[in-house]
């Protein structure tokens, strides 16, 4: 969806429906939903490059032991 994001003009019903389905606020005009949106994305692309990195150190650790 994120790529659909950016290149493609989405109804604010749509992004409410978004919202509603990943408990984030519904509040707001077009512009405020689709920032809040990519906000969700970018964090949680951010967790897994996060978790992704503590499993390989995980790894590691426990093949030096």
């Amino acid at each position: 969806m994120k790529e659909k994001l950016e290149h493609h003009h989405w109804l604010k019903f749509e992004l409410i429906e978004f919202c509603k389905k990943n408990e984030l606020c519904t509040q707001g005009n077009k512009i405020q939903l689709k920032e809040r949106i990519e906000a969700f994305f970018y964090k949680r692309e951010k967790n897994e490059r996060s978790n992704a990195l503590l499993k390989n150190k995980r790894r590691t650790i426990k093949k030096s032991k």
